[in-house]
């Protein structure tokens, strides 16, 4: 079905907040509406896409809070395709700074509308004419420089042009006229999602048209469901749901990824036929290069944004002495499943903000699994890198430990002879690996499996001492071959 010119009506925007880490993009959201849900996050960051709304002067807005953290870049890009407006948060002391530029390349390929927010214009240094000096550098041209994209300065400290904000975000969206028809079948995009102990798959949502309500069958390319529970942002039930509010879904049979597209079907089975992709937990091809050490992990995270976030920051890891598989990722808590996964791939179970079942701790215990909690990236970014250290092969060097001239051969078997002879240099080792010379070149070489002397058995014998040496090898040692022992040490 397509839109019918006579049945659309007005919908609010939807607005993203990006913007550098620490540039006031979360403090900017709790400005506008007290949004104390924010500061939960460990570390102060925000690790998932939230969507939130609010009412200005009697008008509703809808925001997108985006992680600012460079790892996030992935959960940053959906976020800008779902939203119709972006605000750039800027700090005007600090500048335009690296995800500054990467939030604006997603600005740019999203294709929306674009607000300037010069934030923490408290500062005494605050310099808000080298900020825009810097954007226009970057291709933005604020309208004081004779460009088309408005800017506002701001204080989410002190309040300082938030209202005038707001108001300019409302101006930009009604010259947008964004409008829908309420009597297409509903359709929106996941922005969130995660596995809930009580409620089993959860998903925050944005529909885009239509009206959703309880009991609608709706599905993604890699989930399906009945709708069960409609709620908006701050947890009230809804029976029903417009295009640009916020809501938090309860249905789906698995946990949808990020960034899909939801749609309403009339049946199941048209829910079913529209599934492309079903599981993400396929375990990778063996390496070409076998000699090359591997870390399997088994991730499990609380939401599908963290778990790619964490699958982005894993592609940046340099991988040429060791390769790092991702032999699971999912979202929910560690469970027994994932335990047995983990001991036959010889892998290490990675809990990202989740918890682990009875039966999972057991096997762990049990198995001796490694495992490892973590709340934040930085910290989960510093130990996969530690691991694939630990994995890394070091170089090994080659160091000759003494040196013995045979004299007798005692006796000589399949693949084993006794030798006897004087150390001429260093020491004979048990551990040392035995090379044979003869006139100048090498035969071979083989194992020492005992050295005696006096008919006692010693781990080593010293120069000007003679003993015998029981060999194991291929080649055949002669009387006067000079027997060189050697050991591959770390470099």
């Amino acid at each position: 079905m397509e839109e019918n010119k006579e049945n659309l009506t007005v919908r609010p925007p939807v607005v993203v907040i990006l913007g550098h880490i620490d540039h006031g993009k979360t403090s900017l959201l709790t400005a506008i509406k007290d949004f104390r849900v924010l500061e939960k996050e460990s570390g102060g960051i925000t690790q998932h896409v939230g969507a939130y709304e609010i009412e200005h002067n009697g008008k509703k807005l809808t925001f997108l809070d985006t992680p600012g953290h460079e790892s996030f870049s992935a959960i940053r890009s959906r976020g800008s395709r779902v939203a119709d407006i972006a605000v750039l948060v800027v700090d005007a002391a600090e500048g335009v700074k690296k995800q500054t530029k990467e939030a604006i390349n997603h600005i740019k390929e999203a294709g929306i509308a674009l607000i300037v927010a010069l934030n923490k214009m408290d500062k005494p240094e605050a310099n808000p004419e080298m900020v825009k000096g810097q954007l226009n550098n970057e291709g933005i041209v604020v309208e004081s420089l004779g460009g088309d994209v408005p800017s506002i300065e701001i204080s989410a400290k002190t309040g300082k042009g938030v209202d005038d904000l707001l108001g300019l975000i409302q101006l930009v969206a009604e010259m947008k006229e964004l409008k829908t028809d309420l009597s297409l079948s509903p359709e929106g995009v996941i922005v969130e999602s995660y596995m809930d102990n009580q409620r089993g798959p959860t998903s925050t949502a944005i529909l885009s048209r239509g009206i959703l309500k309880k009991g609608d069958i709706v599905g993604t390319s890699s989930a399906l469901g009945k709708v069960r529970s409609l709620k908006d942002f701050q947890g009230k039930e809804l029976e029903q749901a417009y295009p640009s509010q916020p809501i938090v879904l309860v249905g789906f049979d698995k946990v949808p990824a990020v960034g899909e597209k939801f749609l309403s079907f009339k049946t199941t089975e048209e829910a079913k036929a529209n599934i492309k992709n079903a599981s993400k937990n396929i375990i990778p091809e063996p390496s070409e290069d076998e000699d090359k050490p591997v870390l399997n992990i088994v991730l499990k995270a609380d939401a599908v944004g963290s778990l790619e976030a964490i699958e982005e920051f894993f592609k940046t890891l340099p991988q040429e002495k060791v390769s790092l598989r991702v032999i699971k990722s999912e979202a929910g808590n560690v469970n027994e499943n994932d335990v047995k996964l983990a001991k036959s791939t010889k892998s290490v179970v990675y809990a990202f903000r989740v918890k682990k079942d009875n039966i999972a701790e057991g096997l762990i215990e049990r198995d001796k699994i490694k495992h490892f909690d973590f709340d934040l990236i930085y910290a989960l970014a510093q130990k996969t890198k530690e691991l694939m250290e630990r994995k890394v092969k070091k170089e090994k060097v080659r160091v000759d430990v003494g040196k013995m001239e045979v004299s007798v051969i005692f006796r000589t078997e399949k693949n084993r002879q006794i030798v006897g002879g004087m150390v001429t240099e260093g020491l004979a080792e048990r551990t040392a690996i035995l090379e044979i010379m003869r006139e100048g070149e090498k035969i071979g070489e083989g194992k020492v499996v005992e050295i005696q002397a006096n008919k006692k058995n010693f781990e080593s014998i010293k120069s000007g001492k003679e003993c015998a040496i029981l060999y194991q090898g291929q080649e055949r040692i002669k009387e006067g071959d000079e027997l060189v022992f050697f050991k591959y040490v770390e470099d």
